[in-house]
């Protein structure tokens, strides 16, 4: 499609500007604040670039490319690379890269996952062999694309509707720490409903694997509803009542919740 023939939404975000193609109009959809769509996580980035001027941003399952393009726009120091694996999704996600001018700024149609096999793939998510519907996909290990990246702070965003877990399997060296010239600085997650969730893995998992890296948890409370990243320490009955799928609040199985890993003293609540 010519570019000249789009639609594109112009955003203003904490004072800074860009434009996005976004069919279906999704920000609008999901954004539940006359804040904005997700603010907290744009405070917890400003809070992250404050002391990291220059890093890589990973964003995994960037759908039409919301964060790259506000990263590209507001952190000129910061390298995008975004990861999507619908094909359909993925030539907006990468046009709108391509207008955004930014010059660190990649694309790549994947599907991140434990094994970086192949998966079928269906909407947003990972589904079963034999889901009607579905495509296949090629898949790569997180840890592996890392390696490629330069050398520096990494910034990671994990939103892929379920396949949270599926994802941090595939990159445990980067948890670690043990890629070399490659310091993982944060990982923001949205987690979604326990239904939802894709393969072997639950919430005690996710965070047990965070947690065994050597990584603080924090909840970021109310991120679709506040403009300041209210950090609550995942510990004792804050982190049990966060992995028991039967306490959470409908509120929060409807609009889901976003946590937040980094290297001790990185965080403070």
């Amino acid at each position: 499609m010519n570019d000249m023939s789009l639609s594109l939404t112009r955003f203003d975000v904490r004072g800074t500007t860009f434009t996005l193609y976004d069919p279906g109009d999704t920000v609008a959809h999901e954004t539940f604040s006359a804040l904005g769509y997700e603010p907290a996580v744009v405070d917890l980035l400003d809070r992250i670039a404050a002391g990291v001027p220059a890093a890589t941003f990973c964003d995994v399952g960037a759908l039409h490319g919301y964060y790259p393009c506000l990263v590209a726009a507001r952190y000129p120091g910061w390298r995008v690379e975004a990861f999507e694996p619908n094909p359909q999704a993925f030539e907006v996600l990468a046009g709108n890269i391509r207008r955004a001018g930014h010059a660190q700024g990649n694309a790549h149609c994947l599907a991140l996952n434990e094994t970086g096999d192949s998966l079928h793939f269906r909407g947003r998510t990972i589904v079963a062999p034999g889901t009607p519907d579905a495509i296949i996909v090629p898949g790569r290990r997180f840890d592996d694309v890392a390696a490629r990246l330069p050398a520096g702070p990494l910034v990671v965003k994990i939103d892929v509707h379920g396949a949270e877990g599926v994802v941090l399997a595939g990159m445990t060296s980067c948890l670690a720490g043990t890629l070399p010239g490659i310091d993982l600085h944060a990982v923001l997650i949205e987690v979604h409903a326990h239904h939802l969730l894709v393969g072997d893995h639950d919430y005690e998992g996710m965070l047990g694997r965070l947690e065994g890296a050597g990584l603080e948890v924090f909840e970021i409370r109310d991120f679709r509803d506040t403009d300041t990243s209210l950090l609550v320490p995942l510990k004792g009955e804050t982190r049990r009542r966060f992995v028991d799928p039967a306490l959470w609040t409908q509120a929060q199985i409807d609009r889901e919740r976003l946590i937040v890993a980094g290297r001790p003293g990185i965080f403070q609540p």
